[in-house]
């Protein structure tokens, strides 16, 4: 290691460019250094716009945030631009190794759950096996070891050059290895960023891989009709982007552990129309959580209890088997040599990086020479070494040559009393690659992790992968690749006597008609459901401050607009919009400015908004682009205005601006509803979207009527007339009325087109007919639905229409009674009672479809309303 200087991907060393690169160099001055910095950036929005990526703070784009001098600085996934280049031999002898180690850890593991002839020919240490933090004890393995089950499905391996110009291994991943689905989309986002790169270069495809794995995970399952799901730690997980595109690619549902459940031997995805049997999951979570009857998990994720039984059972097939982790600690790997020439009789083509077990006596001599050392320094003659966990564990590793006496004494007394549990490892001499700088194109180290999958024709490597960037002077670890990294594509060249075989997936069995999504989980409808309660709230609280806001027209309010005001403002909190309304005695500018805070960033619709965009991650497999789009790109534009807008200013000035503020907000519903009606299936999510805004509009239209009845003296002739034309404008039934009664206002009228009215779209008997209709359409004679289900649709869809049939006694007994007024007075109370039935019926919503347990969810802007449920909305 001596006075070794990393290898340059595209210079050979002697001021030539390497003859792959030349094509690629000359496109690349082409475009020069400021444009490619421009396409790297539209890059970056792309792949956050197909993942429904968020940013960290301000919503001024997504994955966008404003620095302090207002510019945006993308902080989600990025690709470098310059892609790294393989020849098509150098990729045939990467190839060839990854199959042979893929080969190895499968027939390690079949070893090590079974003969155990590695350890009794002390091929591999007991205590490399026995600690290991990946090796699982799951009870009889049986029936996990018949002849066609398989521990590895796929494969990753992370590579580095080194100096010498050799592809080393720097580490095995069996038990996720994710970037697959990154690097298909980084491929993808950059053939439309920049196309120019690609003019005149034969590359081999990525796309034959996927349906290779496709057609494999669909032939895997265990019934005649496949039916997969990838697992997925929820959108915490850092890794949630790469499960979403994988997913979708692979044709999978994703799941998390809580929508699935383990019923008399099977697992069983619970969707809105019963249970859906699994016989394929893909797991994307460490595998010591995944079933907590059996394991004690360590990760924080959830898992599925009694999932390890089903496995066993041979009712689902788990892709990769959750105790194939132990082969990717760092202390198994330094033996891969020995056990690779007595199970195969072969020397491994990709050798390891130099690494040390110290639970030998030499190796614990090696490492106290590197730490205690008198005669030169250890990295003059050994290059840089680290200590880190040989078994698995989560600690972290140390660098010797950043350690201070103290520390260096320390760690020598860990290892002298444990030994077995450290391993030392030489940080490799990582080549280097050109990458887009800040200001130039700069030489960067680089990791590459390349993939396998295995499936009846053998093992496949995929003709890419993706590379890990390192700033200049970082240490080159085996780190997972996370969302906040830069990656860059990997491209493999095509020789001459390269011959296209394409690839098509077919079914192994016809598929059956359908036209429904019975699949959907339970967990995304309620996200459905919450999302349509979110965009009502939002469009009820927007109405209101609307009306207030022609009561206060530039000046001093009247006494009639006054006495409005207060109703008004009493509506205004029990809506859910302020804790304590302004109230009319401070002045016209007190009023204002309290209800120009509602607008502010830390206001009602603030919030609502915010909980509505990271809905975004959690839907995004079952939303269109568009209306991810929509509602991340202008959701964010609205937070971006309300965080931007001036903190005091005259009254004309803040009701002008508040004004503004509702109008987008009233657009933004609007627009979303009118996406969701023409680009969503009905039976989808789209109809718990509906169900979500019928419930929460029927509840704002009683909360209203009820409200603004409940004022001293009311059944009065004079304030009857105002109510009620308040009434009208709250909903917006104003033309409505019109155009029917022209400018005469009596109760049965109003309580008419406001309550009974089903042609009425802002009624509340459109609403409930709407729900009547579509809980009775979910108890369809579908042979997927259970009749304790259908029962129970059927149930909730008379729930719904006694309410409505109860709403047209109300009315009828103001019709038939000598006086309207007095009769109308009267009815706040039972108004209330049916608003109470209303969220009854909410809460049945939630426990028939989604979950026993409700989730806290957003209904109002207090501390305790904002993690309450259905009743906080009173």
């Amino acid at each position: 290691m001596n006075g070794a200087i990393p290898i340059d991907e595209m210079v050979n060393g002697h001021g030539g460019v390497r003859p792959q690169w030349r094509r690629l160099l000359s496109a690349i001055s082409d475009l020069g250094h400021q444009e490619l910095r421009a396409r790297q950036q539209q890059i970056a929005l792309a792949l956050a716009d197909q993942t429904g990526a968020l940013s960290s703070s301000s919503f001024s784009g997504p994955g966008e945030t404003l620095d302090n001098q207002g510019r945006n600085n993308f902080i989600g996934a990025q690709c470098d631009p310059i892609p790294l280049l393989l020849k098509a031999d150098e990729f045939s002898a990467l190839e060839a190794g990854i199959i042979q180690r893929a080969r190895l850890q499968e027939a390690l593991l079949r070893d090590v759950y079974g003969e155990r002839n590695v350890l009794v020919d002390h091929l591999l240490p007991p205590a490399l096996v026995w600690a290991n933090k990946g090796f699982l004890r799951c009870g009889t393995v049986d029936a996990l070891r018949s002849v066609g089950h398989q521990f590895i499905s796929s494969y990753a391996v992370d590579l580095v050059r080194e100096a010498d110009g050799q592809w080393r291994v720097l580490a095995d991943r069996v038990r996720q290895g994710n970037g697959i689905g990154l690097a298909l989309e980084n491929r993808r986002q950059m053939t439309r960023a920049i196309p120019e790169l690609f003019a005149g270069v034969a590359l081999q495809r990525l796309r034959p891989f996927l349906e290779c794995w496709q057609d494999s995970v669909q032939k895997t399952g265990v019934g005649e009709t496949a039916n997969p799901a990838l697992l997925t730690p929820g959108p915490s997980s850092p890794f949630w982007s790469e499960h979403v595109i994988l997913a979708r690619e692979l044709g999978c549902t994703l799941v998390e552990a809580g929508d699935l459940t383990v019923r008399e031997g099977a697992l069983w995805l619970k969707t809105v129309r019963g249970l859906r049997k699994i016989d394929v999951l893909l797991v994307r979570q460490n595998g010591d959580s995944i079933d907590p009857l059996e394991l004690e998990g360590t990760s924080g994720s959830a898992g599925v209890s009694g999932l390890l039984d089903a496995a066993r059972n041979g009712s689902v097939r788990l892709i990769n088997d959750p105790r194939a982790g132990f082969v990717e600690a760092l202390g198994v790997q330094s033996f891969l040599p020995d056990i690779a020439s007595r199970l195969f009789g072969e020397t491994l083509r990709l050798e390891n990086v130099d690494s040390l077990w110290l639970g030998q006596p030499d190796n614990q001599i090696f490492l106290e020479q590197l730490l205690f050392g008198r005669s030169q320094s250890p990295q003059e003659t050994t290059g840089y070494w680290a200590v880190a966990s040989a078994i698995g564990e989560e600690l972290p590793v140390q660098r010797l040559a950043a350690l201070d006496e103290k520390q260096r004494k320390n760690l020598w007394e860990k290892v002298c009393k444990e030994p077995w549990r450290y391993i030392a490892c030489r940080e490799p001499l990582a080549s280097l690659s050109p990458c887009v700088g800040d200001k130039e194109i700069v030489p960067r180290p680089i990791v590459l992790r390349m993939f396998a999958i295995q499936d009846e024709n053998g093992w496949s490597v995929l003709p890419g992968g993706v590379c890990r960037v390192f700033d200049a002077g970082e240490a080159v670890t085996a780190g997972p690749i996370g969302e906040n990294q830069i990656t860059k594509d990997v491209w493999v060249m095509v020789d001459e006597n390269f011959s296209l075989q394409e690839t098509s997936f077919s079914a192994p069995y016809p598929l059956a008609i359908r036209r429904s999504q019975g699949d959907l989980p339970s967990r995304a409808a309620d996200d459905f459901f919450w999302l349509g309660r979110y965009l009502e709230q939002i469009e009820s609280g927007a109405r209101l401050l609307r009306v207030i806001m022609t009561h206060m027209s530039g000046t001093e309010p009247s006494p009639r607009e006054l006495a409005d005001i207060a109703v008004l403002m009493r509506q205004m909190r029990a809506m859910g919009l302020v804790q304590e309304a302004p109230v009319a005695a401070y002045g016209y500018a007190g009023t204002v400015r309290g209800l120009f805070a509602i607008g502010g960033s830390d206001g009602f619709f603030a919030r609502v908004l915010r909980k509505i965009i990271r809905l975004v991650p959690e839907l995004v497999d079952r939303l269109t682009q568009d209306v991810r789009d929509f509602i991340s790109h202008r959701g964010g534009e609205i937070l971006k205005m309300i965080d931007q807008r001036p903190r005091r200013s005259d009254p004309a000035r803040m009701l002008d601006q508040l004004s503004g503020l509702t109008s987008e907000l009233l657009l933004y519903s609007a627009t979303l509803s009118g996406f969701a009606a023409e680009s969503m299936v009905l039976s989808g999510g789209r109809q718990f979207l509906d169900l979500g805004r019928r419930i929460e509009r029927v509840s704002s239209v009683l909360l209203i009527c009820s409200g603004v009845l409940e004022q001293p003296d009311v059944y009065q002739r004079g304030r009857m007339e105002a109510a009620l034309r308040l009434m009208l404008q709250l909903c917006d039934s104003v033309i409505t009325y019109r155009s029917r009664y022209f400018g005469v206002v009596q109760p049965a009228p109003v309580l008419d087109l406001l309550l009974l009215d089903e042609d009425n779209p802002r009624g509340a008997a459109y609403q409930l007919a709407a729900l009547r209709d579509s809980l009775a359409g979910l108890a369809s004679d579908s042979p997927f639905v259970p009749e304790a289900q259908r029962s129970a649709s059927y149930e909730l869809a008379d729930m719904a229409e006694n309410i409505r049939t109860t709403l047209a006694e109300m009315v009828a007994s103001v019709v038939s009674a000598s006086s309207q007024d007095a009769a109308t007075a009267a009815l706040p109370l039972a108004l209330k009672d049916m608003q109470a039935a209303v969220l009854q019926l909410s809460e049945r919503i939630g426990r028939s479809y989604f979950s026993v347990l409700n989730s806290p969810r957003l209904v109002g802007i207090g501390n305790e309303t904002a993690i309450d449920m259905d009743g906080a909305l009173t």
